[in-house]
């Protein structure tokens, strides 16, 4: 049976990295559990590491946080539709309608509900498109017992190659068109100024190039490459230390890389056409079609169908990969998410 090895002493640590790349730009950090479905352990490491606050887009992981930890600032990241019943354990609810708003204050035990609007800056996924973002904001702040407390989006997610720049430039304009209607939290800091919440890993992009070119805090006094945000949502970075984006993505510097192991045996193996063919026992069932990253020198990966991976070795290693050895991959964060939700695959955490 395949194994997921996690290691949660490097998802602390990678958390404590990215935590230290937002503090001087006066931005928190929320540590996104989605890819493990709002595991209690990983969200532990993320919150030991600096994490102000969790984030997960399913309302049974949001519940499930909330069960451990009764104290912790959790967001849903994703609007709720056909549920019957919806707890109360998010502190924050992402909509980008008065509809969706609507519809969960009806689910919701009598309160005040909590929203933040989502924008689209030009990913082309979810949000309001920005010429409306000051009618809906008015919309839903209008609502009876609803507090808009501030402006989300995404960058470069469901379009890699979107400019990063771009879309914080859009999201700056966003906040200033919607104005005095966003009621603010009193969390991202003590003025109780609005949040201002931006995701994901990618954006992280920007800070490294700005350090990297021009010093930490921007070429001029008090600039920051991530103009007016004040939290930014990052899953990925955390997780497997990368920073996605269109050209394939970078790994964020100091950050571990393997928090996230995934080990399978070898089913047989044989010199076929001209070379040396592993079986492995991992197929789409387990991982999904996702890039998975040999941990180990002189393995390609091949074909993969659903119950079976097909490596290419070289070297030494074809020596010792028999029947029932062991091969080790980096997942991608989408095998991560796969991986984490297959039954066929036992996680064990250290």
């Amino acid at each position: 049976m395949p194994t997921l090895h996690i290691n949660l002493r490097k998802i602390e640590q990678n958390t404590r990295l990215v935590t230290g790349l937002l503090k001087p730009h006066g931005v928190r950090l929320v540590g996104v559990t989605k890819a493990c479905q709002g595991n209690e352990l990983v969200a532990e490491a993320m919150l030991a590491g600096g994490a102000a606050a969790l984030a997960d887009a399913r309302p049974t992981s949001v519940d499930n946080l909330r069960r451990f930890f009764p104290g912790a600032a959790l967001e849903l990241m994703r609007p709720v539709a056909g549920m019957k019943k919806l707890s109360a354990a998010a502190d924050i609810y992402f909509v980008s309608t008065q509809t969706q708003a609507t519809a969960i204050m009806r689910l919701c035990p009598p309160r005040p509900v909590r929203f933040c609007l989502m924008v689209d800056t030009g990913d082309g996924r979810e949000g309001v498109p920005l010429p409306l973002v000051r009618k809906e904001a008015g919309r839903i702040a209008s609502l009876d017992g609803a507090e808009l407390v501030g402006l989300v989006t995404n960058a470069a997610c469901a379009r890699p190659a979107a400019p990063l720049a771009e879309a914080v430039a859009a999201f700056a304009r966003a906040a200033a068109v919607a104005g005095g209607q966003l009621a603010g939290t009193g969390g991202p800091s003590s003025s109780g100024r609005p949040l201002l919440s931006a995701g994901g890993s990618g954006l992280l992009a920007l800070l490294l190039d700005d350090a990297g070119g021009r010093g930490a805090s921007g070429s001029e006094a008090g600039a920051t490459p991530l103009g007016p945000v004040n939290e930014l949502r990052c899953g990925e970075a955390i997780l497997l230390g990368r920073v996605p984006s269109g050209n394939g993505g970078r790994f964020l510097p100091g950050a571990h890389r393997d928090a996230f192991v995934i080990e399978a045996p070898v089913l047989e193996a044989f010199e076929k056409e001209g070379g040396m063919r592993v079986l492995i026992g991992l197929g789409v069932q387990d991982v999904g079609l996702s890039r998975m990253i040999p941990a180990q020198a002189g393995i390609y990966v091949g074909k993969i169908t659903s119950d079976y991976l097909i490596v290419h070795c070289q070297g030494t290693e074809k020596e010792s990969l028999g029947t029932g050895a062991a091969v080790c991959f980096i997942p991608t964060y989408y095998s991560l998410l796969a991986a984490m939700a297959s039954p066929f695959i036992e996680k064990r955490f250290s």
